[in-house]
């Protein structure tokens, strides 16, 4: 790659989805910062048949902006709701896509590696855009009405984007949080993840939205031994963030339940390393309680999941009868929680929440700090010591002390995840195992308390006996408490890899 390419030009960009109902009150509130520019814009993206541009997470276009063509180049290592995009803007005389105009870009060396490649119109966006300039010129603010066109297939383009044009980062967040508002008059300007492009590219594919997974890798992939505890709480919580943002996007009628699971462990991997690393980190403690709250909303809905696939179909086979009546009900149940999930993603609170996350997690740590090196041994002792003195007679525990052995078992896992850069891989590895086998049968246990309640739930609305399922349910807790004892008794035989 040339130093050109490396030293390319950036863009910076707060995007914002708009909701209809909002759209009133914001252009209200955009009109403060005087004379606006409105114009039409039409793109045209180009790709290969192959798709090989937005397998490079790249972007093509040619614009046309009143009687003004342009062609540019977007690049992006990844999703994310602060994008800071490499940019190419050059003419494109006539209208018509010339990519010798972008010599020494990752274009240029992609189409160098693919010699055969032939570019073509892969999609359309037409919108109107309305322009204010926020920060005295610090700030582009851009309103876009339109839709992405595909054949016969279009979608919908309502969102407003927040360009730095000059200054500190952080000033995209104040003027958002600023738009959103307070009280009643909020409105529910939420991040956005995807660009107009790889929502166009989705389109043109014909392909629906896949739930993006919240696993080890994808939180906490990018540490090193060397990061600060400071600097390794705000990569946790800004990726958990975007991850929660990305998902919840598709929860409204999904009929995959994994968008509302990634969601879920999202927030809990960021919930887990703000509990440990809090004080070192600064992490702001105003911030747990929305955090339960779109835990709670996002929990309610994928206790029904997990009902509706792994305990009600052993609890029919258990207890033949009713069955199609018990079905009904769970579906009718999650619908109710699923809509007041749906109300809770579409509320300014939880616009407010992601925006106040991604601010203090792009906020600078302070400089030195505990590394996570020299931190992983005494903070993963800790916590295994913790877990076992929890855990001792394990099948004779309360439910809720068995509980507590979950949770602090869980705890563990994401502290291991968090601090695996600074252990030697494979005896991680083979601890790892040995706690997942532990939370599997923790978890299953765990499934069948929860699904005490709701089955008390779904048997009074049935107008049904709970009784027989819940001794099954009973029974199974004891089973899987069995299990769990057998599996602390391995892990407490299996060497630690910190030491």
């Amino acid at each position: 790659m040339s130093q050109q390419t490396r030293a390319a030009p950036r863009e910076v960009e707060l995007k914002l989805a708009v909701n209809e109902r909002d759209l009133t009150r914001l252009r209200q509130r955009l009109a403060r910062f005087g004379d606006a520019e409105t114009f039409d814009v039409d793109n045209v993206y180009y790709d290969t048949g192959e798709g090989l541009l937005r397998t490079k997470r790249m972007a093509l276009r040619v614009r046309r902006i009143g009687r003004r063509w342009v062609q540019t180049l977007k690049t992006e290592a990844r999703a994310t709701a602060l994008s800071c995009r490499g940019e190419w803007e050059v003419p494109a005389p006539r209208g018509r896509l010339d990519v010798r105009r972008f010599p020494a870009t990752p274009l240029a060396d992609l189409l160098q590696a693919h010699p055969d490649a032939e570019l073509r119109p892969a999609f359309r966006t037409r919108f109107e855009r309305t322009i204010w300039l926020a920060d005295d010129g610090a700030i582009e603010v851009a309103l876009d009405e339109g839709e992405i066109v595909v054949g016969e297939r279009r979608a919908p383009i309502l969102e407003l984007e927040l360009e730095l044009k000059s200054g500190s980062r952080d000033a995209l967040y104040r003027l958002a949080l600023d738009l959103v508002g307070k009280g009643g008059e909020a409105l529910a300007l939420r991040p956005a993840v995807e660009s107009k492009a790889v929502r166009g590219y989705r389109l043109a594919g014909g392909d629906g939205a896949v739930p993006l997974k919240a696993n080890a890798r994808a939180i906490a992939g990018a540490l090193t031994p060397d990061t600060t505890l400071a600097a390794a709480l705000r990569a946790v919580v800004g990726r958990g963030t975007t991850l929660l943002l990305a998902n919840v996007a598709n929860v409204d009628g999904a009929a995959d339940p994994e968008f509302i699971h990634q969601a879920r462990v999202a927030v809990r991997r960021a919930r887990s390393a703000a509990r440990l690393l809090r004080r070192q980190a600064g992490w702001p403690a105003a911030l747990d309680r929305d955090l339960r709250w779109i835990a709670r909303r996002l929990g309610a809905v994928r206790d029904w999941d997990v009902m509706r696939a792994q305990t009600l179909p052993a609890l029919l086979a258990a207890l033949p009868g009713n069955g199609e009546t018990l079905s009904a009900e769970v579906v009718q149940l999650r619908q109710r929680d699923e809509a007041a999930l749906a109300s809770a993603v579409a509320d300014p609170r939880f616009a407010r929440l992601a925006l106040r996350l991604l601010r203090w997690a792009d906020s600078p740590a302070a400089d030195g700090g505990t590394t996570l090196a020299a931190e992983a041994r005494r903070r993963l002792d800790r916590l295994h010591r913790r877990l076992f003195a929890s855990a001792a007679f394990f099948v004779a525990l309360p439910l809720e002390e068995q509980h507590r052995v979950r949770i602090r078992a869980k705890r563990l896992r994401y502290a291991l995840d968090l601090f695996a850069a600074a252990l030697p891989a494979k005896a991680a590895a083979r601890y790892v195992a040995d706690l997942a086998h532990l939370q599997d049968e923790l978890g299953a246990l765990n499934d069948a308390a929860v699904a005490a309640p709701l089955v008390r739930r779904l048997a009074r609305a049935a107008r049904l006996d709970a009784a027989p399922a819940l001794d099954w349910l009973d029974g199974r807790r004891q089973q899987h408490a069995l299990r769990a004892e057998a599996a602390l008794a391995a892990l407490s035989r299996r060497r630690r890899p910190w030491g």
